[in-house]
Order: structure tokens, then C-alpha cells, then sequence
């Protein structure tokens, strides 16, 4: 069945005549993922030099070429302007960061932000916001939206796949009432929630019917911490968490293949994950992720995928770390693991 690639090169016809849906904005969040930060000024997507820099947009992802190719082909997306690419990695602060902001030619434009990537600093962040609110992303994303729409006065939506749709939600969130009234929709693909506090906001609340979110039957992310009740269910051809992928998702036209409800199973695990996190406290919750993460780093590694490649040699460096916690820390890193698994025991019961 069809993906957005298979949408690509089939939907040609101008943004004028058939505006901006669902599957296109998925589209645009998803190209944060790609690196224009080579970009200065204006460049229309037509006019990419794919000879010679195809590879240092991509940077590796083989997938992506494909993608980049039928776009650059499609008559549909040709005359889209790319603007402001931004890519921020900061260590001390914890903070991993990247935007790009698409020139419609409805004179409309639509800032993407881009999820998480495979650095422990990325993953990080996001485990932070299950006790901060804003983490340096959020507080990014909020900066370059009003910068953004100050230097080019349109129209505007805001997209994210991933966090990139949480700091979608967020950046939208916090703008100005004058701003909202400019902005159009926001776009959340599959993006985590956020603690209670926010979605009780009057922040929140002023923007919540213009947010549009996204995920698929067998949803994690998109279903950590506390989310937007309202969201539509879709279709992949993937299993569990590999549903995350945006590539796996099913389109049907213009539309995305929908579905009643998510799978038991998925049900099950984010009630499991969400009842653990609502039992710690916001003390607890940053004790722990702040342990977690000092064992990670000890291996010396800074992506998942060199974590996950060399676990069992970095093992004694993680037992190592593990010991030598203070005896604080040690004890929150027992606590939250022993909360995790009563949450599980008590949900399975439930299930039963």
C-alpha cells in the first residue's frame, strides 16, 4: 500500500489549486530531518544541487534519497522555498535542536521542527521533560517561531514528527495572541505530551482546537506523559514501536489510512509507562533520568546506536557507574525501577 513517497509522485498538481493536507505536512515535518544548513538566502527545492550535495543533506540516511529525489521532481513541491535551516547541538545544555521553514507558494509558509535523533543528549532531553517544562528545545522552538514570523509577516503552520511535534505544540503554545491569529494549524506526527500543568494552561487551551496530531495503532512516544485527547489513529505497516517510523505510515489520496483505536497491546504498555511516571514524584522523576543518564555516559558512547552496538563490551563501565552512584542516587534508581514494575504487575491484572 502507499506511503508519502508514493503520494509524491503521484500528486503533482499546484498547492494554489488542491491547498496544504495532512500527508503534505507530514512531508514538510519530516524534511527537519534533512540538513540545509549548507543553504544561504532562499533556495527553491527545484534548484537543490543533488549532484553534489545529495549526500551532506542526507548524511547517510539511505531512505531519505528517495524521498529527496521525488521532490525535487514533483511540480507540487518545486517552488517551495527553503529558509532559515538550524541545527543546535548543545552538551552543557542538554539541549539538541533543529528547524527549517518551507515558503509555500500560497504565500503561506510552514516551520518544521525535527524530532529526536540517535544522540544520548537528544534522548535525554526528552526524558527531562517528564519533570521540565520548558527544556531548551521548547524554549528554541519558541525563539525561532517568533523570530521567523517577524522577518516574513505570512500566514503560517507549525509541524514536528516526534518531539519535533511537541515543540510544534509548545512554540504555538506560547506565541502572542497576535501571532495565533496568523497561525493556521499545528501539526504533532506521533509527538510526546506534556506534564499536566501545560495542558491545563491557558496557553495551551487558546491554541488546542488548532492542533492536529497524528499517530499510529501501536503508538509510544506520541502516547508519553499526558497528550492531547484528541488525535487520529493510523494505519502502518510496521509492528510496535517501528510504527514510529513516518515511512511506514499508509495514505489513501490525500488522506492518511485511519483507524478506530489503538491495539491492545500498545494500550496496555502506555498505561503501564504513564501510571509508573504519574507515581514519582517531579523530584523522583529527575533523580532517576539524571542517574540514568550518568550510567549511559559512562561508556564513553554518544549514540544510541554505538550504545546498542557495544553493550556488552561497555557493560562493566555501566555496572561500574551503577556502583559507584551516590548512595541517593542508587537508592531513586531501585525505586523508580521497583515503581515500573508494580505499574506493570498492577496493569497486567488489569488486563487479565
Amino acid at each position: 500500500m502507499a506511503n508519502f513517497i508514493d503520494y509524491l509522485q503521484k500528486k503533482t498538481i499546484s498547492f494554489n489549486k488542491d491547498p496544504l493536507n495532512e500527508v503534505d505536512s507530514l512531508i514538510l515535518s519530516y524534511l527537519s530531518y534533512l540538513h540545509f544548513t549548507h543553504i544561504l538566502g532562499k533556495v527553491k527545492i527545484k534548484d537543490l544541487d543533488l549532484k553534489n550535495n545529495l549526500h551532506s543533506i542526507v548524511k547517510g540516511s539511505k531512505k531519505n534519497i528517495p524521498l529527496l529525489k521525488a521532490l525535487v521532481e514533483n511540480p507540487r513541491y518545486q517552488d517551495i522555498e527553503i529558509v532559515f535551516p538550524k541545527e543546535d547541538t548543545n552538551k552543557e545544555l542538554e539541549k539538541q535542536f533543529a528547524a527549517v521553514t518551507f515558503l509555500l507558494p500560497t504565500n503561506e509558509m510552514y516551520i518544521s521542527f525535527r524530532g529526536t535523533d540517535s544522540t544520548l543528549i537528544g534522548w535525554e532531553e526528552d526524558f527531562n521533560m517528564a519533570f521540565m517544562l520548558p527544556v531548551p528545545s521548547q524554549k528554541e522552538a519558541l525563539n525561532y517561531t517568533k523570530k521567523v514570523t517577524k522577518l516574513i509577516p505570512r500566514n503560517f503552520y507549525l509541524g514536528g514528527h516526534s518531539k519535533g511535534g511537541n515543540l510544534a505544540v509548545y512554540a504555538g503554545s506560547y506565541i502572542d495572541s497576535t501571532l495565533t491569529k496568523r497561525l493556521i494549524k499545528v501539526y504533532s506526527y506521533d509527538g510526546p505530551g506534556f506534564i499536566k500543568e501545560f495542558l491545563t494552561g491557558s496557553n495551551y487551551q487558546n491554541i488546542k482546537e488548532k492542533i492536529e496530531k497524528f499517530v499510529p495503532s501501536s503508538s509510544i512516544i506520541g502516547m508519553l506523559l499526558f497528550a492531547n485527547e484528541h488525535y487520529t489513529i493510523i494505519k502502518s505497516n510496521e509492528k510496535g514501536i517501528l510504527e514510529h517510523d513516518p515511512f511506514s505510515w499508509l495514505v489513501d489520496n490525500n488522506h492518511f489510512i485511519i483507524l478506530k483505536k489503538l491495539n491492545d497491546g500498545t494500550a496496555f504498555t502506555n498505561k503501564v509507562i504513564n501510571d509508573f511516571i504519574s507515581s514519582l514524584s517531579k523530584k523522583e522523576r529527575k533523580i532517576f533520568i539524571d542517574s540514568l543518564f550518568t550510567v549511559l555516559k559512562s561508556t564513553n558512547l554518544t549514540t544510541l546506536d554505538e550504545l546498542s552496538k557495544n553493550f556488552v563490551l561497555k557493560l562493566p563501565n555501566i555496572i561500574n557507574a551503577i556502583y559507584n552512584l551516590d548512595s541517593v542516587n542508587k537508592k531513586y534508581l531501585f525505586k523508580t525501577i521497583k515503581a515500573l514494575i508494580i505499574s506493570y504487575l498492577k496493569n497486567l491484572k488489569d488486563l487479565i
